[in-house]
């Protein structure tokens, strides 16, 4: 059906790695229900992805989540069938996702109701175990293909999403810059010893081989189009980790969404198999929303971002109000105390 993506099977990858999830010593959680509705229109067949990235815990700021919310809801209205994903940096960055130790901002992610989410750097801000937690919390589906542990995958590499009666896969990757840029305590064990890690290697050929098994594991397993999630940005300071040396020597893959430098810059990628792929920026502070539309006429993929470069939250000027306007105005007021 076209009126509610719906994930498919977990991939069979996965079971060559390790999951807080899978370890029976970790506590289980109920997974909150996320406040999206979508609105009762017939679908048009059409698929659109919408884009966050580097939020870094301002969700009030730019489109705030409630213009997010809007925006999805209005392409919803038109028939459109759209899914929601993250490229990294969301849980870490202002005072109250920092006190409460990204409690607000993930929880505001969930309410929100994302379909899938990378980390990024600051995902493990305080610390794995923390990182764990909210892996088992969400709604939606943490992926990364090269974060590892004791040379294991953690995470699911890739997730398809059915919509419209396509398969849509997801293959996340996150900057080894997350290593150095993060606290050292987070990847280490009791006695000091790096135990997670993130493939990065000094050429990028370990992060490139398990992200194109992972492509090839996603179309194996049906995928009509596969979305490359990352988290690497173009600043020559986390060379050679840029976006574009690592997805050039990619291949069989549709479109690459990416983050971590907060521009806004497109550009056109040529992959291995001599394809122009377009990458999508996310911005910062929800100041830019990148999409992908996947016609359901003749299946193209086209891309483009949204931009709100204003102080004034777009709820107030246009005069518009929905469950999660409501909710960012509360965690304002729950936020008051983590910061009196």
């Amino acid at each position: 059906g076209c009126s509610k993506p719906e994930e498919t099977s977990i991939p069979s990858i996965v079971t060559t790695g390790t999951t807080a999830a899978t370890e029976s010593s970790k506590p289980e959680y109920t997974k909150t229900p996320s406040l999206h509705v979508r609105p009762d229109v017939a679908a048009n067949g059409d698929i659109v992805i919408l884009l966050t990235g580097d939020v870094h815990g301002g969700y009030d700021k730019g489109f705030s989540f409630g213009g997010v919310y809007e925006i999805r809801y209005q392409m919803e209205l038109n028939g459109d069938t759209v899914l929601l994903a993250d490229s990294g940096d969301a849980i870490q960055g202002s005072p109250a996702a920092y006190l409460s130790r990204g409690e607000v901002m993930f929880n505001l992610m969930n309410d929100l109701g994302y379909d899938v989410a990378i980390p990024g750097v600051h995902e493990f801000h305080y610390g794995m175990e923390r990182f764990d937690e909210f892996v088992q919390r969400a709604n939606f589906d943490y992926i990364s293909c090269n974060l590892v542990k004791n040379g294991k995958q953690v995470l699911k590499p890739y997730v398809i999403k059915e919509a419209c009666g396509k398969k849509i896969a997801f293959v996340g990757i996150t900057t080894p810059k997350a290593l150095t840029l993060g606290p050292a305590e987070a990847f280490q064990d009791e006695s000091g010893e790096y135990v997670y890690g993130f493939l990065g290697d000094e050429n990028g050929d370990a992060i490139v081989n398990a992200a194109q098994e992972a492509i090839d594991a996603a179309r194996t397993e049906g995928a009509e189009y596969v979305v490359l999630l990352g988290h690497f940005g173009n600043d020559q300071t986390a060379a050679p980790w840029t976006y574009d040396t690592i997805t050039s020597r990619l291949r069989n893959y549709d479109v690459y969404l990416d983050g971590f430098s907060h521009d806004t810059t497109a550009a056109e990628i040529l992959t291995a198999d001599g394809k122009l792929i377009k990458r999508v920026p996310a911005g910062t502070l929800l100041n830019t929303l990148g999409w992908v539309r996947i016609s359901a006429k003749d299946g193209a993929v086209t891309t483009g971002i949204y931009q709100w470069l204003n102080s004034v939250d777009p709820s107030w000027l246009f005069d518009f109000e929905n469950p999660m306007t409501k909710r960012v105005a509360e965690a304002k007021e729950e936020s008051k105390k983590y910061l009196s």
